[in-house]
């Protein structure tokens, strides 16, 4: 199986480590963690087990950085479990 690699910039890099330590959602932080773990050569079965998402899904996640930058890591509005209860309950 090849292994794609992905070249990362240095700000992107920077970008992505501080969004991996600092980011709000965990979420998010796994995903900057997925895409730091393939610029260093992991395949994505190997990416999957550290940050616990299926191989598919990192190769989602690294083709959605590579369109949209850092960015396209956030989840967008109106993605996501709604809320149980309103503000005003």
């Amino acid at each position: 199986m090849k292994i794609k690699k992905l070249t990362l910039s240095d700000s992107e890099r920077r970008e992505l480590t501080t969004g991996f330590r600092t980011g709000e959602s965990h979420c998010f932080r796994m995903r900057c963690r997925a895409i730091l773990l393939k610029a260093e050569g992991l395949s994505a079965p190997q990416v999957g087990a550290q940050t616990e998402m299926t191989a598919q899904t990192v190769g989602r996640w690294v083709k959605r950085f590579e369109s949209q930058g850092i960015q396209g890591l956030y989840t967008r509005p109106g993605q996501g479990r709604k809320a149980i209860k309103s503000d005003r309950q």
